[in-house]
């Protein structure tokens, strides 16, 4: 890490947010709407953050820059090993932790799991439970139409969870109480200098914004036939032979299984097509420069557990 940027401003706070909480709680959105760009993935399909994805929110008082994790649960492979190791090192290096739940569901046994182990983490690193500034978000309030539900949701964590120190209901599809959201993670920040230069603010890499956009698309398209064990490679990114504004993009998607392959062909091979008109459009805004995708679809089985191609993968 960079030393600290100086600053004069005594009150300045800045340091480390990690948002965790049960798959497709909307931990990406949230990190998303906070920043006001899309950096991560945001999908219908549960568990798809695989990168302990960082980015910075700049403010008059503070800095803070936030890792999305990928979930916490029990890796049964090795791309899982991986993914679990950067949700256990973002808890170990955050100033606040953000705990999200579904409002409209309340606590249930999977979020009562990622508490536990939540505390394992803590206590295999001889960290005291009640001194981390862990904050409880109930996300998608928006799905709640009588106040008073939200009201006796918020009462009843207070009592069976009195460790949060605090309870926040906001909706982060709709940008509601994400200022107040703001407030509350400032309020518990280190006072500090700034840590990075404002236009150090985090980004992915090229090849893996585009990657990301292409894989959403292959969720949103084939999710109920496909699972997510999917990776999208990005092979060559180059200007055009003729048109020198026109950026060529060859990608490659990764299955495990020759069906998986075929589905996401689809009949004729249309569903690879509109997987990629749907990417092309996106990327375009992105590049802010027309794009020729071409992309096409590799077998590879059993990826998930080899360690030498997923370490090419960037995990």
């Amino acid at each position: 890490m960079k030393e600290t940027i100086q600053n004069n401003n005594s009150n300045f706070k800045a340091g480390y947010v990690a948002i965790i909480g049960k798959p497709n709680v909307g931990k990406s959105t949230l990190l998303n709407t906070i920043l006001g760009e899309k950096v991560a993935i945001v999908s219908s399909v549960a568990g798809t953050t695989r990168f302990s994805i960082t980015g910075i929110k700049n403010l008059p008082n503070a800095q803070i820059i936030f890792f999305d994790t990928p979930g916490i649960y029990e890796p049964k492979n090795e791309l899982e090993k991986r993914m679990y190791s950067y949700a256990y090192n973002s808890i170990l290096d955050a100033d606040v932790i953000l705990f999200l739940i579904n409002a409209k569901e309340g606590f249930i046994e999977y979020d009562y799991k990622i508490l536990n182990k939540f505390r394992e983490i803590l206590n295999e690193n001889k960290i005291e439970f009640e001194k981390v500034n862990l904050l409880c978000i109930l996300n998608k309030i928006d799905l709640i139409k009588n106040t008073l539900e939200i009201e006796e949701k918020i009462k009843n964590i207070k009592n069976e969870f009195p460790f949060f120190k605090e309870i926040i209901p906001i909706s982060a599809l709709n940008n509601t109480n994400i200022d107040l959201l703001l407030e509350k993670i400032i309020k518990y920040l280190p006072y500090n200098q700034k840590l990075f230069e404002d236009e150090e603010a985090f980004k992915l890499p090229l090849k893996l914004q585009i990657s990301e956009i292409i894989r959403e698309k292959i969720f949103q398209n084939v999710y109920q036939e496909v699972p997510k064990s999917t990776a999208v490679v990005i092979e060559e990114i180059r200007p055009g032979d003729v048109d020198k504004n026109k950026i060529i993009i060859e990608a490659y998607i990764i299955v495990e299984k020759e069906n998986h392959k075929a589905i996401i062909i689809g009949e004729n091979g249309k569903k690879l097509k509109l997987i990629g008109t749907q990417a092309r459009i996106e990327i375009e805004k992105l590049l802010n420069k027309p794009v020729f995708l071409s992309l096409h679809v590799k077998l590879k089985e059993k990826w998930t557990k080899k360690t030498d191609f997923l370490s090419q993968l960037g995990f």
